[in-house]
């Protein structure tokens, strides 16, 4: 007994109550779902840059998401001067048209054929990069931006047109590529699920919980994707 008792020491633990453990639970829980369902709207920013005539676009968009973006361009009074379209090689029909063997290179063909001046759309290809491809996409319109500006130098302020929840994703890896920049981000709606209802629908819940751990991924590490 003397052995046990100079090993080992009685002490007084608090543990809480079961009101306490209720009131936790609930507290958790009404916390999470704040933060959850406020998620969407969080990473689906919408924030134009004022003062900018240039508009990047990340040309994976649906023909739909384009066609805003061709409107965009062509609006009575639009402050864009040219758009650039970012974007890898295609996943699926590359081999069909050997003029179109990117995102970038079908987003500005669709662009025109939707009205806008041909003088304006600009093409700025990426390789197929399997990690990294917002990155990498950002890259090339950063060099393709510069080689055609007078001393080469990126544009002090433009906008990045993307879709949804990816918008504030997109602007932190854009972020990185021109960290001189004023990045504003132009918002398309999605085209499978309404926004407002994201979360009735099994694409909207997808699209938002992947962007999450994106976001975070991007934000606390390096994805670049």
């Amino acid at each position: 007994m003397r052995l046990f008792k100079r090993l080992f020491k009685k002490r007084t633990v608090w543990l809480p109550t079961w009101p306490a453990l209720l009131a936790g639970m609930v507290s958790f829980v009404l916390l999470f779902g704040f933060a959850f369902f406020g998620s969407h709207d969080f990473l689906a920013v919408h924030q134009p840059a004022r003062g900018s005539k240039l508009l990047v676009v990340e040309a994976w968009l649906a023909d739909a998401s384009l066609e805003r973006v061709a409107g965009l361009m062509t609006a009575e009074g639009s402050p864009y001067e040219s758009v650039w379209l970012a974007g890898p090689a295609l996943e699926r029909g590359s081999f069909l048209e050997a003029d179109y063997g990117t995102f970038a290179e079908v987003g500005a063909a669709t662009l025109v054929a939707l009205g806008v001046p041909r003088e304006q759309v600009h093409a700025a290809p990426a390789a197929a990069d399997l990690r990294h491809r917002t990155y990498h996409a950002a890259v090339e319109v950063r060099e393709a931006i510069a080689a055609a500006s007078p001393g080469g130098r990126p544009p002090a302020v433009f906008d990045l047109a993307t879709q949804d929840v990816h918008a504030r994703r997109s602007r932190l890896v854009y972020g990185k590529v021109f960290p001189g920049s004023e990045i504003g981000v132009v918002n398309l709606p999605p085209t499978g699920y309404d926004a407002d209802g994201w979360y009735r629908s099994s694409s909207g819940m997808k699209n938002t919980v992947f962007e999450i751990v994106a976001y975070l991924y991007e934000k606390l590490g390096d994805g670049g994707r």
